[in-house]
């Protein structure tokens, strides 16, 4: 019981830093083998063209992609629900966003829950 208390107090954690990085400028981040696997590009409150595609992989074979396909939005999630129970999921995410042209914006690669994205070192 104490382990998930403290298990849930990391995750928590980890979450808040993540969503700080994203009201401070625009951030990537994808997550495998955590109840969900996705690849989510976002910003609060700053709605713009925005496309995520996020590959999903099982014990190193290909499985399918998800493609939000540009939408106008502050945040872009490409989430299969319910997909990354226990572990060998890989995630592949690819994000860009629409400015004057189609921009690629960043790659993210996810073998575990860690949404930190290096917001901190920035």
């Amino acid at each position: 019981m104490k382990i998930t208390k403290i298990s849930l107090s990391i995750c928590c954690i980890l979450s808040i830093c993540a969503a700080h990085s994203g009201f401070k400028f625009l951030t990537s981040h994808s997550r495998a083998n955590c109840i969900n696997n996705e690849s989510i590009t976002w910003w609060f409150e700053h709605s713009m063209t925005l496309r995520t595609r996020s590959t999903h992989y099982y014990n190193n074979k290909f499985k399918h992609t998800i493609d939000t396909g540009w939408q106008n939005t502050s945040r872009s999630a490409a989430v299969h629900w319910g997909e990354g129970h226990g572990t060998g999921w890989y995630v592949h995410g690819e994000h860009w966003v629409f400015t004057d042209r189609p921009t690629h914006w960043a790659t993210t690669d996810a073998t575990d829950c860690n949404i930190y994205d290096g917001w901190w070192d920035k």
